[in-house]
């Protein structure tokens, strides 16, 4: 399962309250995002990501800086299902190569992606995710194609440590699936969007029956601190393999 879990590391975006104010439209709300994409230079914090898999909620953390519009790096934390052990998995993605190290001593390998090896073998919503770190920059496009798979309305607005959240909440439309990942597809999703700045700061997801199956907020984000460039450099360590993996890029990412 570890293994299914690193492979995913490639994919996904984002804090939570209670307090209802005025909601604002749809359109309002995605126009507020592109504005804020637009300031958004760069972001850090950590990522925690809790969804369904094998009848088992796995929780991740990653420990992220990423800058837009396509630089991430990522310091995974994985449980190891059955230990108190956790699988530690490094992430870089320098705008046009990803790479994915896994730093355990038995099992130590560096996969290598091209994102232009693999532009034609993903779909749009697969595509945007790598591009950006997983939604991390750039979540406001991930949204706009969500809209297209989920009746996606402004259910209202909350706060969270003095922070306006406007409430974005949809069903899935028929069978629609919105890319292949290995996070499970919701039938209900709901969104956490930053009322001042546009930043998605959670997303939960359920199924049919109304059991959480996704969950991903952060913590201790902070916005355009300067990061440099060299923060997406990456070499491989010597005597470790690479494993190119342009032709296994659909499996990888779903």
């Amino acid at each position: 399962m570890v293994r299914r879990v690193i492979f995913f590391l490639l994919t996904v975006c984002l804090l939570a309250a209670v307090t209802p104010v005025m909601a604002r439209t749809l359109e309002e709300v995605m126009a507020e995002m592109e504005k804020g994409a637009a300031n958004l230079k760069d972001v850090k914090g950590t990522q925690i990501v809790k969804f369904m898999l094998e009848k088992e909620m796995v929780t991740v953390k990653n420990n992220f800086v990423a800058k837009t519009p396509n630089k991430f790096r990522a310091e995974t934390s994985i449980p190891i299902p059955g230990t108190k052990k956790t699988q530690k998995v490094l992430t870089v993605c320098d705008g046009t190569t990803i790479w994915q190290e896994t730093m355990a001593p038995e099992e130590r390998k560096v996969i290598r992606m091209k994102l232009s090896d693999v532009a034609g073998k993903l779909d749009e919503y697969q595509q945007k995710i790598l591009g950006s770190g997983a939604g991390m920059v750039g979540a406001e496009a991930l949204v706009k194609l969500a809209n297209a798979d989920y009746d996606l309305k402004v259910t209202g607005q909350v706060t969270h440590g003095g922070k306006a959240m406007d409430v974005l909440e949809g069903k899935l439309k028929g069978s629609a699936k919105p890319g292949q990942m290995t996070l499970p597809t919701p039938a209900k999703i709901k969104y956490l969007v930053g009322a001042a700045d546009g930043f998605v700061y959670k997303v939960e997801g359920w199924d049919k029956a109304g059991k959480s199956i996704l969950e991903i907020s952060y913590e201790n984000i902070k916005f355009n601190t300067g990061v440099p460039d060299k923060t997406f450099s990456y070499t491989p360590p010597k005597k470790v393999e690479v494993v190119d993996a342009a032709e296994v890029a659909p499996y990888v990412i779903k």
